[in-house]
């Protein structure tokens, strides 16, 4: 039997539905690696194919266990009907209850070996917290669902560079004193293990903190005391890796262009990295959550309010991120 990638709708109240109608007519090269199972409320994605003149082929069950009788079909339908109308184009507990039903279910399956891997299209945070949600990202509910406590951050994925990052969503005011080296090999071996995972053999370039990489000191330690020590850890570690840096963040991204075959990137903080990225193609990223049991990823997007119910959405990210995870499936 093919492994099994679940598909959730994300959020009603968004393009979510729309994206998922879109990439279910223009479905990645390498689908036919998997089942995909795309799961929500039946008369929502029917209403997101009318919007987006797609059509939605592949039979439909209404419960999980019905999936087994079309293990020869590329894409099956699991309506799971929403508990009421969800109100679109806003924020609401309605629509963030019926998230995190979705992705507490997709964890179910995944933690007990039903499913190999799961992407989902956009949701509202502030629709979950609405909703009781404790977490401030969904990350974090997965760190907690998946006993993974350890993990930095997300990892971004565009034009097949993969980017992630030391320290993610802290204040700026604490990013030197939360740096330390193993946080920094820490994030660089999960980079790379999970580029191995997808079949790429990792090539990394790795940022300074401080301006000019320091310069010898001058304007900064860290470099020196911190991500130097990691870098070369992890050289004698993992033989086959090529590793360069730490490379001032200012000339990072125009030595990645300009060089090329690198395959991934780490920066310390948040903004570091995310900036450029977005400027390059915030339309074609990819969110993907690292070190969990499956392969987990998202459009790098936000739900769209203002488009929701056009068709006009752009699938190509949602697209993206299946790609990575049946890549790595």
């Amino acid at each position: 039997m093919k492994p099994k990638i679940l598909l959730l709708m994300g959020d009603t109240a968004g393009v979510g539905p729309e994206l998922c109608a879109k990439v279910l007519a223009d479905l990645p090269d390498n689908v036919s690696q998997a089942q995909i199972i795309v799961t929500g409320d039946l008369a929502v994605l029917q209403e997101a194919a009318e919007v987006t003149s797609t059509t939605i082929d592949g039979p439909v069950v209404s419960t999980f266990a019905e999936v087994d009788a079309y293990s020869q079909a590329p894409i099956v339908i699991w309506n799971v009907p929403g508990a009421g109308p969800i109100p679109r184009r806003q924020v609401s507990r309605e629509a963030g209850a019926e998230v995190l039903a979705n992705l507490m279910n997709a964890i179910s399956l995944a933690r007990d070996g039903l499913i190999q891997g799961f992407v989902f299209a956009p949701f509202n945070k502030q629709s979950m917290h609405l909703a009781g949600s404790s977490h401030y990202s969904e990350l974090e509910l997965f760190k907690e669902q998946f006993d993974r406590a350890d993990i930095p951050g997300e990892f971004n994925v565009l034009d097949g560079l993969w980017v992630a990052r030391v320290t993610s969503h802290i204040p700026v005011a604490e990013i030197s004193a939360t740096l330390n080296e193993e946080r920094v090999y820490h994030t660089m071996e999960l980079l790379g293990e999970s580029q191995e995972q997808a079949g790429i053999a990792p090539v990394l370039a790795v940022a300074a903190l401080n301006p000019h990489a320091g310069e010898n000191g001058i304007f900064g330690s860290e470099e020196n005391t911190v991500i130097t020590p990691a870098i070369e850890r992890l050289r004698k570690n993992k033989l086959t890796w090529k590793i360069e840096g730490p490379i001032p963040a200012d000339t990072l991204f125009p030595q990645i262009r300009k060089i090329g075959g690198f395959t991934g990137v780490i920066g310390m903080y948040h903004d570091q990295l995310q900036i450029a990225t977005k400027i390059i193609g915030l339309e074609r990223g990819v969110t993907f959550h690292p070190g969990m049991k499956v392969p987990i990823a998202t459009a790098a997007h936000g739900t769209a309010f203002d488009i929701q119910g056009t068709g006009t959405v752009n699938h190509q990210a949602l697209k993206n991120a299946m790609t990575v995870v049946l890549d790595m499936v």
